[in-house]
């Protein structure tokens, strides 16, 4: 028996349905966002499309995923085209990757529906709503989901812990995660979910530097985590080990309240944010150099100008490279985000007014299409790379993905979008690999939590489980 045998049938999404199967194995968005899986899998869509692009410069875990496990990655494509009826499939990658690629391919010839969409080594290449216009010339709707044109978009970890669940009756327990920047060796580790930061750069020979810190996720939309305890989680896509003083961690540290002053003080409206932002290049109403000229107003009473930060998918383009200024209008964007979801403002982008007159003549409709310049305004991921001071570390790792093999692991009850799980264990409690310590709570977004090693569970509360091997 696989180890799903061991968990607690406490709710009705427990069936065999592969969105009730992915539901029991805890499945979530690998690919950063971390959605609970078993609620995106509802659904009736035309296209799915596996997203190995790995977006963000220096992670490479999707690939490796890809070139070693690319059967079951497949598996896990064609159960969720058969689970949402869908006809096609696509395998996004980018043309570089000539291993990836070729086993992908390899382990696809034999389905007809299935497709290779090979990507340039562009950024954002692999944000899904630029993956859904690459693949289908079809533009996601402003505030809108790859749902609303027929698409569904999952990363390809998250089909291989698919393929997984329904074949070997196994929940994530473990993820791949790209370890570099100053350690020793840098590699692809597949960790036990709540192993330590600091176990896992331990098991890459340690950091290079003596005060680091790290970048969770990639250098683009990741965050700075100084405390080297904190535990890998689901959505742990990669670990960059920098200086303290390194310039990126710099910015990435900076102030909201610095960067709003900058932008009053120093925004030249050049407006090149706005010519380089990949959701405007694909045709969406997004301007970031209105939002920095308009935030001097405030953000009580939102104008159509604000909402549009709605629409920003925090890639840091803006920032990183096309500012002349060094402003960050990603963050001041993510900051307006913040505050009117806070307030419940939920816009109707279906209904606003055109800020750029580009509409179509007599019918106020928006045109469905990228703007004419796309092509010639993206940028390389080499150019970022170089921008944010990481060219030394734009290494490809070599030998094995490594394992780690902790004797304690801290669990997060909240590793997904939605409600936090509920604990069902005490402190005191044994677990084996596998078992439930967190559940669905009832009526609520949100996804199951397993213990990742067998042990005793020595401290258990609304925030965390600790597990310690025995």
């Amino acid at each position: 028996m696989g180890m799903l045998s061991t968990v607690h049938n406490s709710t009705d999404k427990l069936n065999n349905s592969l969105p009730g199967l992915a539901g029991n194995a805890g499945i979530v968005g690998a690919g950063g966002a971390g959605f609970p899986t078993h609620v995106k899998l509802n659904c009736t869509v035309d296209t799915v499309i596996a997203n190995g692009a790995e977006c963000e410069p220096l992670l490479h875990s999707d690939k490796t995923v890809m070139k070693l496990y690319a059967d079951t990655v497949i598996r896990g494509l064609l159960l969720v085209m058969d689970a949402t009826g869908a006809s096609r499939g696509y395998i996004g990658v980018k043309k570089k990757e000539q291993d990836a690629s070729a086993a992908m391919s390899r382990a696809a010839e034999s389905d007809g529906r299935i497709r290779m969409l090979e990507l340039e080594s562009y950024y954002p290449t692999g944000d899904e709503q630029v993956l859904v216009y690459d693949a289908t010339g079809k533009m996601v709707p402003e505030g809108g989901l790859p749902l609303d044109v027929g698409c569904l978009v999952e990363n390809v970890e998250t089909l291989f812990n698919i393929a997984e669940a329904v074949d070997r009756e196994l929940p994530v327990t473990r993820r791949f995660l790209t370890v570099t920047g100053a350690v020793k060796r840098p590699a692809v580790v597949r960790a036990h979910i709540g192993t330590a930061i600091c176990e896992v750069m331990e098991l890459c020979g340690g950091s290079m530097t003596d005060d680091p810190v790290v970048i969770v996720g990639g250098p683009m939309m990741g965050t700075v985590e100084r405390d080297l305890l904190s535990p890998v989680t689901k959505t742990t896509s990669g670990l960059i080990v920098l200086p303290r003083d390194h310039d990126l961690v710099q910015r990435k540290t900076l102030p909201l309240e610095t960067i709003i002053k900058q932008a009053k003080a120093v925004c030249c409206q050049c407006t090149y944010c706005t010519e380089l932002c990949s959701r405007n290049l694909i045709g969406h109403r997004l301007y970031p150099h209105r939002i920095m000229r308009q935030i001097s107003f405030g953000l009580d009473a939102p104008e159509e100008i604000i909402q549009s930060a709605l629409l920003c998918s925090e890639c840091g383009l803006c920032e990183v490279y096309a500012c002349v200024m060094g402003l960050s209008p990603a963050r001041v964007n993510k900051a307006i985000k913040e505050r009117l979801a806070e307030a419940g403002f939920k816009p109707d982008f279906s209904e606003r007014q055109m800020l750029s007159g580009n509409v179509n003549a007599g019918t106020g409709q928006h045109p469905r299409k990228a703007r004419e310049l796309r092509d010639l305004r993206k940028i390389p991921v080499s150019r970022i790379v170089s921008r944010v001071d990481l060219s030394a570390y734009d290494v490809k790792p070599v030998g094995d993905v490594l394992e780690t093999g902790p004797s304690r692991v801290e669990l997060l009850l909240k590793q997904h979008l939605g409600s936090p799980a509920d604990l069902i264990v005490r402190t005191g409690t044994r677990v084996d690999a596998g078992d439930v310590v967190g559940e669905i709570p009832e009526g609520k977004l949100g996804a199951r939590v397993h213990a990742s090693i067998s042990g005793e569970v020595t401290i258990a509360d609304d925030c965390r489980v600790i597990i310690q091997k025995v």
